[in-house]
């Protein structure tokens, strides 16, 4: 079980108004009506299952064994001793000796996104106390909250002698599919197309 729990904010906005799209489209079916309006149904329900495993489940967890990443596909959970390195290029990523691992609910800001978020006094003293300028290093990113907080634990475990020194490279870290993420996602989307194909 992780101690703190970092979804994308973004998404999880995003994924409440997908799902009232998804009961306005099932709503003009059961108004509409007939034969033709039927594939809106399971349509509403790709949109819904979409939502939900793209944009709501997704997220990192830090937890007492290491960081855990729930992403779209697949998860997987990062032990502190196989941590070698912690980027926010592009997204949040673990580095491990053998595997880069990316996390869908962290991403890097874009330009105007850092830009706004470069204007914070914490930021700003950040970068004048030589501290990283990485545009998914600022605080107030999600890739860059969650950075923070993974390296703060993890520096705080290595201090307190909790994590193995020198075993990274004999750990595998291995990512695991979401296999019932990616069936429902299958199903709703195979309902769809068939529905459709028959109205």
């Amino acid at each position: 079980m992780s101690d703190v729990t970092m979804p994308s904010r973004f998404n999880r906005v995003a994924a409440v108004f997908v799902w009232a799209g998804a009961a306005l489209l099932a709503v003009v079916a059961l108004m509409e009506g007939g034969l033709g309006t039927l594939w809106l149904y399971p349509a509403a329900v790709l949109m819904a299952v979409w939502a939900l495993v793209a944009l709501w489940q997704p997220h990192v967890g830090i937890g007492e064994k290491g960081v855990h990443v729930e992403n779209v596909t697949h998860r997987v959970d990062v032990p502190w001793e196989a941590l070698v390195h912690v980027e926010t290029r592009y997204a949040l990523t673990l580095v491990t000796p053998h595997a880069r691992f990316a996390a869908w609910a962290a991403p890097a800001p874009g330009a105007l996104r850092a830009a706004a978020v470069g204007r914070r006094a914490d930021n700003r003293e950040l970068r004048a106390s030589g501290g990283p300028a990485r545009p998914g290093d600022l605080m107030g990113t999600e890739s860059g909250d969650a950075a923070v907080v993974i390296r703060e634990a993890w520096q705080e475990r290595v201090a307190r002698g909790e994590v193995a020194v020198g075993v990274a490279d004999q750990l595998t870290v291995r990512r695991v599919p979401r296999t019932g993420a990616i069936c429902a996602l299958a199903l709703a989307l195979a309902a769809t197309v068939l529905a459709f194909t028959l109205r």
